[in-house]
């Protein structure tokens, strides 16, 4: 999924030479196929392609960043597409050599980058012009709906995004990734914006920064015991956002994939941030 740092291709490629079978290699870009009604054509998904539930039945050719070879030849397809931190490299250069069309998607951690990767999509796989423009149309819609929500925020409200609290220790979403750019979408004001990437957060650290409101993705919440034992950690209880219980779970993929469901959940982060403002 697109949590991390990724390549970021500038470029959409060209139209598929033959996308009668799709192997696709990311959440947002097998939800993007779903939504234009092109599912027809899948023939294999990553383990990170888990919205919607139907995408679940069909075979698995591994994680985004570690495909295997052997596991998308068996599916014999005719386009490999995916998001741009598909890899590793090595396999994404044997699947070429073999002839295999390979088409990456372009990825900017903003609303209108999310209409561009349907858009991009679209035209990859020859989607039927009516499906995209009825998506195009909604995502529209919901980015009113959120420019909106922006709009009632009358002070920053600084928040903190985490990928993983393990052993008491916060990962957290610094600029350039895509966490930064949900926070930014939904109004709000990244503490951490003053590095780069995912990095280990120093206890010291989060208390100094303070966030307001605090989100994590359900799966790190999950795993920390539950988001009741995610406030009661003793640096998160010490911030604002823990001392008030303003920290949220929240579906990883819909916040970090930058499918069409992150606007939506932008919109949902922003009526949390600015609940108990």
């Amino acid at each position: 999924m697109a949590a991390g740092l990724g390549q970021t291709h500038a470029v959409c490629p060209a139209p598929a030479a033959d996308a009668s079978r799709i192997v696709s290699a990311g959440g947002s870009v097998t939800e993007i196929i779903y939504a234009l009604g092109a599912e027809s054509r899948l023939v294999a998904v990553d383990t990170t392609s888990n919205f919607p539930s139907a995408a679940a039945d069909l075979p698995s050719v591994g994680y985004v960043r570690a495909l295997s070879t052997e596991g998308m030849l068996s599916t014999q397809p005719t386009l490999i597409l995916g998001e741009d931190d598909m890899g590793p490299p090595e396999v994404l250069s044997q699947l070429t050599s073999l002839g295999i069309e390979l088409a990456v998607v372009p990825e900017r951690w903003h609303g209108q980058g999310i209409v561009e990767k349907v858009s991009c999509i679209s035209s990859i796989v020859g989607a039927d012009q009516s499906a995209r423009d009825a998506l195009i149309e909604k995502l529209q819609n919901h980015l009113e709906d959120l420019r909106v929500k922006r709009l009632r925020i009358d002070k920053p409200i600084r928040a903190a995004l985490l990928l993983a609290l393990r052993d008491g220790v916060p990962t957290a979403a610094g600029s350039e990734t895509s966490g930064h750019g949900v926070l930014e979408m939904a109004g709000l004001t990244n503490v951490f914006a003053d590095f780069e990437g995912w990095k280990p957060t120093a206890p010291e650290a989060m208390i100094t920064r303070n966030p307001d409101v605090i989100f994590i993705t359900e799966r790190s919440a999950k795993a920390a015991g539950g988001i009741e034992a995610v406030i009661a950690d003793p640096i998160i209880e010490l911030t604002g956002a823990g001392s008030s219980g303003n920290v949220f779970a929240v579906d990883g993929m819909a916040l970090l994939g930058f499918g069409p469901r992150t606007i939506t959940t932008a919109v949902q982060i922003s009526e949390f941030a600015q609940a108990d403002d």
